[in-house]
C-alpha cells in the first residue's frame, strides 16, 4: 500500500474588496522536488499599499527556500529553520521594495507554510490566519492565528517581532493524513476562535482532495466542488479575501 500527498489551493477577492475595486491581497504557492511538497499562503495586508506583490513574494521566496535548501534524503527536522526562512524572505521582499521604490512596510503580510518530506513535515507560521491538521482521524490546530489583543492586529513578515513571533513546528508524518492552511477569511468559517478549534468540515475538504482521481482531467469535479464551497459558502460569511491551501494523504493499494 503506497501513499502519496494531493494538493489543493485556491484564493477568491473577498466583497469588500469587489465593492471598492481593490485586487484580492492572499496568495498561495505549491510546489514539488525531489519527494519534497512545499505550499505557502500569505495574506496581504490591508493597510499596506503593495500588500498583493508582498504576499506572492513570499509564498514563492518560501517554496523556494525550502526545495533550495533540501537536497533528497534529507528530512525538515535537519536542515529547515526558521530564523533563516524569515531571512530569505525579507531578503526577496527588499528586492521587490527598490524594484517598486517602496519600502518593506509597504509589502507587508502574513506567512503560512507546511511542507513535507519523507515522513516529516515543517510548519511555519507569521500572523494571523491558522494551520491545521487530521491526525488519527482527529482534528488538531498547528499553529494558531497571532492576533495579540485585539482580533484585527497581527505581526506581518516586514514587522519588528515576526522572529520572535514566528510559530516553528516540526513533526512525524506517522498518523497525518491531512493539512490546512488558511487565511483568517476563510478562518471565519472553519475555526472557531473562542474554542481554538478546527470546524469538522476540514474533514469534508481532506475527504475531497484525498479521494480525487488520479487520471489526468482538465479541470476535475473535485476542483470545481472545492472552488464552489469557497465561492459560495467560505466567501459569503466575511468581507475579506479568503485562501486556503490542502495536502492530504491519499492511498492507493
Amino acid at each position: 500500500m503506497m501513499s502519496r500527498w494531493r494538493e489543493f489551493a485556491y484564493q477568491v477577492r473577498g466583497k469588500s474588496h469587489v465593492l471598492d475595486g481593490k485586487p484580492g491581497q492572499d496568495r498561495f504557492n505549491y510546489d514539488a522536488r525531489h519527494g519534497v511538497q512545499v505550499l505557502c499562503l500569505a495574506d496581504g495586508a490591508g493597510s499596506a499599499r503593495y500588500s498583493e506583490h508582498g504576499a506572492q513574494t513570499v509564498v514563492s521566496a518560501g517554496c523556494n527556500f525550502v526545495l533550495d535548501f533540501l537536497s533528497p534524503g534529507q528530512t525538515m527536522v535537519d536542515i529547515l529553520d526558521g530564523s533563516t526562512l524569515l531571512e530569505h524572505l525579507i531578503d526577496q521582499l527588499r528586492v521587490v521594495a527598490a524594484r517598486l521604490d517602496c519600502e518593506l512596510k509597504d509589502l507587508a503580510s502574513t506567512f503560512l507554510c507546511v511542507a513535507l518530506s519523507d515522513e516529516s513535515f515543517f510548519a511555519a507560521h507569521i500572523g494571523d490566519g491558522v494551520i491545521g491538521a487530521e491526525r488519527v482521524g482527529e482534528l488538531e490546530v498547528v499553529t494558531s492565528p497571532d492576533n495579540g489583543e485585539f482580533a484585527n492586529v497581527t505581526t506581518f513578515v516586514t514587522s519588528r517581532d515576526a522572529a520572535a513571533s514566528m510559530q516553528v513546528v516540526r513533526g512525524n508524518l506517522e498518523g497525518y493524513s491531512g493539512f490546512v492552511l488558511m487565511s483568517d477569511g476563510t478562518a471565519d468559517s472553519l475555526f472557531n476562535y473562542e474554542r481554538q478549534t478546527l470546524a469538522r468540515a476540514c474533514k469534508t475538504l481532506f475527504r475531497l482532495v484525498a479521494d480525487a482521481p488520479t487520471y489526468a482531467v482538465a479541470n476535475p469535479a473535485y476542483k470545481k466542488k472545492l472552488k464552489r464551497i469557497m465561492d459560495h459558502q467560505i466567501r459569503e460569511a466575511t468581507d475579506d479575501d479568503c485562501s486556503i491551501g490542502l495536502l492530504a494523504r491519499s492511498v492507493s493499494r
